[in-house]
Parts: structure tokens; sequence; C-alpha cells
């Protein structure tokens, strides 16, 4: 009696424990051996969801490659090679659904709320329409594969060389953990080179505005010079958010809106520096035109004409 409840018990461990891998690990029939092989370590809830996906897919996609397939027809062999390429194909890609529905839980996802699509998904999709992938989707969008039994997935597996147990190695399933958001700082350097382009460039404006000076042309051509250089500084500066992917550790989304809200400034500021300065170049250089005229007409006299000249010096 002794021996049969020790046997229980272990067979209900063994059994629990295979229920916890399922949930946590990347695949349902392969686990995370895919990580293991390829790190040395298992994966973590921290692990980059990307790279765990995509190391599980180049995994089965070799034993896929490496098996023994002499049991096929032609027509079989040819389909499943064009299956292996779509597979290919889709990791490299790198985009996947996301479970959202079960939180702290592994899942399969067919096709997710944004319309991002599974491997095994994409496969059928390629081969058999987005239709059948879709009408797949409604029924067993969370669905283990080997739990689905159903007709359309297991002829579609037969006609594209592929046993449901393949097929199920592919099936990866995938969790969703929101990345951590981190506001960046303004590096004190562009703060430092803002506010002196900045504050040279205001003082410029106001020249370029007052009749003091925007007559004089070293203040345009300063003007055009500052403003240039803040317009680029401006331009060169703007970031897009980054996202820093750790492989045991969370992704970290970076933003830098600070830094951007600064760069417009400069843009803005640099830019009406320039167009200051041009027109007034622009402007003197008109005005230069007409700062020395003659001017000839004649005097009419009932026995001749007489002509005279008039000369005027603008200062």
């Amino acid at each position: 009696m002794k021996k049969a409840a020790h046997l229980i018990w272990f067979m209900m461990f063994f059994i629990c424990a295979r229920a916890q891998e399922k949930i946590h690990s990347v695949n349902a029939i392969l686990n995370d051996q895919s990580y293991i092989d390829l790190f040395g370590v298992s994966p973590t809830n921290n692990t980059n969801e990307q790279l765990r996906i995509q190391t599980h897919l180049l995994y089965v996609e070799g034993l896929l490659r490496s098996t023994d397939v002499s049991s096929l027809n032609n027509e079989q062999l040819a389909k499943r090679t064009v299956v292996l390429h779509l597979l290919h194909e889709y990791i490299l890609a790198g985009v996947f659904p996301k479970n959202k529905m079960y939180p702290g839980e592994r899942r399969p996802c067919f096709i997710d709320d944004d319309g991002n699509i599974c491997a095994v998904g994409f496969l059928v999709e390629k081969t058999a329409g987005r239709e059948v992938a879709e009408h797949i989707n409604i029924e067993h969008q969370y669905d283990f594969l080997l739990d689905m039994n159903d007709p359309i997935i297991n002829n579609w597996a037969y006609e594209n060389g592929l046993s449901l147990i393949e097929c199920a190695m592919i099936q990866p399933t995938y969790s969703y953990y929101a990345p951590l958001q981190v506001n960046a700082d303004i590096k004190s350097g562009y703060g430092i080179a803002s506010g002196i382009l900045g504050g040279s460039n205001i003082a410029m404006l106001l020249s370029n505005l007052s009749p003091q000076f925007r007559n004089k042309k070293y203040i345009s051509y300063v003007s055009i010079a500052t403003g240039t250089s803040q317009l680029v500084m401006g331009l060169m500066n703007i970031r897009k958010s980054t996202i820093n992917y750790g492989i045991n550790a969370p992704d970290v989304t970076t933003y830098y809106k600070a830094q951007n809200n600064l760069s417009y400034a400069n843009i803005a500021v640099g830019t009406a520096s320039i167009v200051t300065g041009a027109f007034n170049l622009i402007l003197r250089k008109h005005i230069k035109n007409f700062d020395n005229t003659i001017s000839i007409y004649s005097f009419p006299d009932n026995n001749s004409i007489a002509l005279g000249m008039h000369f005027t010096k603008r200062l």
C-alpha cells in the first residue's frame, strides 16, 4: 500500500509539474529547451519576449529540416519545403501576437486584437488564405494545437507534410508585460549649447528688428550663422523612443520628450534668426540701389529747351 501511495503521489506531482511547466514555458511540447540549449539557463518572466519566441522558432525550424520525411509523397514534400521557407520568413520578420487575455500565464494566441498572427496561423494564412486562419481564430484563438481537434487544422497539416505533433512544436505560447517607461533627461552639454545659441539668436532677433542695428550688414550675417547652427543642432537631437530589450531583465522604453521639446524650440528660434537676418540683407540691398539717384529733366522755354540734372545722396 505504501508503494502504491508513493507511486500515486509521484504521478500527481509529475502531472502538476508538467502543468506548471506548460503554463510558463514557450512551447507545450519542447518547453524551453531551445532557450536552455542556446543560453545555458532557463528563461524567466522578465526574459525578452521576442528573443524567447525567435529562439524557439529557429530551434524548431532546425528540427523540422532535419526530420526524416521519406514517408511523404512528392506533393507533401514540396509543400513542406514551402512551409519551412515561410516559417523562416516569419521568424525574421519578428512580429508576434500578444496574449493579453491571460495575465501571468503563457498561452497560444492565434491572432491578437491588433491583427498580429501566430507562427502556425501565418503558415495557414500563406498557404490556405487569411479567411481560413480567421475561421480557426474564431474557434480556437487561445487553444493549444493538440486540444483543437479541428478537421481544418488536421487536413491542412497532412496536405502540407506536417504531423500534428510538429505543428504543436511550432506553436509558441505568448505573454505580455508592458515595458518599463523612462523619460530621459536632457544631456547637460546639449542644454548648455542650446542656452548659448538660444540667447545669441534672441539677441540677433532683437537687433534685426531694431532700426538702429538692422542696417548693419554684420548683424545679418551673424544672425544667419548662429540661426543655422541652432537649427541644425535642433534637427540632429530629435530622438524617437527606444526599447532596450533585456535577456533576463524587463524591457525598458526610453522617451525623449524633454529633449525633443527643446529641439523644437531650437528649430523655431534658429529659423526665426535665419529669416530675419536674410530679410534684412535683402532689404538692405534693395535700399542700397536707391541710395544714389540722378535725375535728368528739362525746363521748357519759348525759344529753347533747357536741361537740368539733380543728384541725391542718401545717407
